[in-house]
């Protein structure tokens, strides 16, 4: 008498299945081309690029892949002319002649900066001098410059210090040349130096737009040739941006691509006159690896800041052996 009638369900449109089956699918494929591209930018490492049966082969016959060498989790590696692992017993083998503090990327993160000098004044009381790798700034005002310098000032260790492409922002903003900033607080933006029979080469790289300059590529070649006469047991270079990394786009002329050229020219002049390492920082990840046509030692310098670091705050300390030879220890900060 009261009987329900049921209505079947209404058939799903098929047009609306297809539209969400492929919005799905392009959304899954956004998020991993973003994994993908933040694990590459901040590691060093482009996973697409390693060849598992190379991989494979160098694990079976007992050798850490060159592939992942340079960004294992530890500052006590030390990447030569063969793909082994060399341990610290041999390094413990060799006199230190002398040690130096490389610090990077503190992007206005005070706190940690000075964490970062007292930690290593306190646990490398033989530390003979700091550089700078660039960046200790946001945009690079004089009053953030300045408060940076306070805390290099406060750690009475003496300190060389490079320009990065934050420490420019301002001045560029205000029409001023790049550096001024930077210069009015800290002088030089490129200088040269030597300590112990080595010589210290200090380059300014970070503006992404002009890149080095005819004066200062100049000034380069004469402080490599003076290198020579004086005997130098090693020449030891410091950029803000890496010359070159294996597998991380963010190198010299990722904004210009003109200055890749200048990269490349550089790479070449410096393994021409026998560099010994060339260090960097910018990339926000410690790693060590060689230029693959020149075979030129390269060493990239964890970050300090705690802000868009993939890894912990880190320094770098690196120690020079009575041969000739250097090993850099990734310390983090605590």
């Amino acid at each position: 008498m009261f009987g329900r009638k049921y209505k079947g369900r209404r058939s799903p449109n098929i047009v609306f299945v297809i539209f969400r089956l492929i919005l799905s699918v392009f959304m899954f494929t956004l998020l991993l081309g973003g994994v993908y591209s933040a694990y590459k930018h901040f590691s060093g490492l482009d996973p697409l690029k390693l060849n598992p049966q190379s991989v494979l082969n160098q694990l079976l016959e007992g050798r850490v892949p060159k592939e992942v060498l340079g960004i294992l989790p530890t500052g006590k590696q030390i990447l030569g002319q063969s793909d082994k692992l060399i341990q610290a017993n041999p390094v413990a083998l060799k006199k230190v002649v002398f040690k130096f503090l490389l610090v990077a990327d503190s992007h206005n993160d005070r706190s940690n900066l000075n964490k970062a000098l007292s930690l290593a004044k306190k646990n490398y009381p033989d530390i003979q001098f700091i550089i700078g790798l660039g960046d200790y700034t946001e945009v690079g005002t004089l009053n953030e410059l300045q408060a940076a310098k306070q805390e290099f000032d406060s750690s009475s260790l003496r300190y060389f210090l490079l320009p990065g492409d934050h420490d420019l922002w301002d001045s560029r903003d205000k029409s001023l040349s790049p550096d001024a900033n930077f210069r009015q607080v800290f002088g030089p933006t490129y200088q040269s130096f030597s300590f112990g029979n080595f010589k210290f080469i200090l380059l300014y790289n970070s503006d992404n737009y002009t890149g080095m300059g005819a004066d200062q590529l100049d000034w380069l070649s004469t402080e490599l040739d003076k290198a020579k006469i004086e005997g130098s047991r090693g020449i030891f270079v410091f950029v803000h941006e890496p010359l070159f990394h294996p597998s991380s786009d963010h190198v010299m002329g990722r904004v210009e691509k003109k200055l890749k050229l200048e990269a490349k020219n550089l790479i070449q002049e410096l393994a021409e006159n026998k560099a010994t390492k060339v260090f960097a920082g910018d990339i926000h990840f410690f790693s060590q690896y060689e230029e693959l046509q020149t075979k030129l030692q390269m060493v990239t310098v964890g970050a300090i800041t705690i802000e868009r670091n993939p890894q912990s705050p880190r320094f770098g300390v690196v120690s020079v052996f009575d041969d000739g030879s250097s090993s850099v220890e990734d310390v983090e900060v605590k």
